[in-house]
């Protein structure tokens, strides 16, 4: 039977020349081809009341969280940094939400970008919440920009055995566009890799098939990067 997987939608906040003011809820392309291509069906979630998280994760077998704005640093017991960027703190408390019914439920989550840092602050982890101001041994440009999001810049350092064997190793090359990332892991996950200068790039809990990395592996599939559509093969066979 294929398997339902959910995907939080992001959306649109600002009045903008392409929408006006419809203010739509939005998930880009290429994540829905990863899963797609990897035998799933992909269920777009729009952005709801907290409350509603279980009736959402109840129609689905698994859920991937997406990238998107800055987690809000409220829900790690933070005031906000200088470089803070913006927030969305309906998308924060529905996500945090759907990340908790999932565990309840004993349904698998993966989270890519914000998805990873939204997982790891649901858990009780910290973030940096600007990585240039607050994490004083980078020497890695996390924001890849003005290259290409389909081209893979940095490489990894692999930290652990887990789900990522066979899909990446030291040789591996990802993309990068963030300024925040994750901080303090919370209890129970584990560090699988890291930028060269020790940035948190993939952490993963067997126990409750939770799998998360940092960079983005739906935007190298415009590059035929072949990792990237191995990683959505690996996530969909944890279903």
């Amino acid at each position: 039977m294929i398997k339902k997987i959910g995907i939080p939608s992001n959306n649109v906040l600002h009045a903008n020349p392409r929408f006006g003011t419809n203010y739509v809820d939005y998930v880009q392309k290429n994540y829905i081809d990863g899963l797609t291509n990897a035998g799933a069906l992909p269920v777009i979630l729009p952005i709801a009341q907290p409350e509603l998280a279980k009736a959402y994760v109840d129609i689905v077998d698994a859920l991937v969280f997406v990238g998107g704005q800055d987690v809000s640093p409220e829900y790690f017991g933070e005031e906000p940094h200088l470089k803070l960027a913006e927030i969305d703190r309906g998308r924060d408390a529905f996500e945090i939400a759907l990340v908790a019914e999932a565990i309840r439920q004993e349904k698998p989550i993966f989270g890519i970008c914000r998805g990873l840092q939204i997982i790891n602050v649901a858990l009780g982890g910290t973030l940096y919440q600007d990585l240039p101001s607050q994490y004083h041994t980078l020497t890695v440009k996390h924001d890849q920009y003005p290259t290409k999001w389909y081209m893979p810049t940095h490489h990894l350092v692999v930290k652990s055995d887990s789900w990522l064997n066979g899909v990446i190793n030291e040789n591996t090359l990802v993309n990068s566009f963030h300024h925040q990332a994750a901080k303090n892991l919370a209890a129970g996950l584990t560090l699988d890799a890291t930028s060269t200068d020790g940035v948190v790039e993939a952490f993963s809990d067997e126990n409750r098939r939770i799998y998360a990395v940092q960079w983005h592996p739906e935007m190298l599939l415009m590059g035929q990067v072949p990792e990237a559509q191995a990683l959505f093969n690996a996530f969909v066979g944890k279903i």
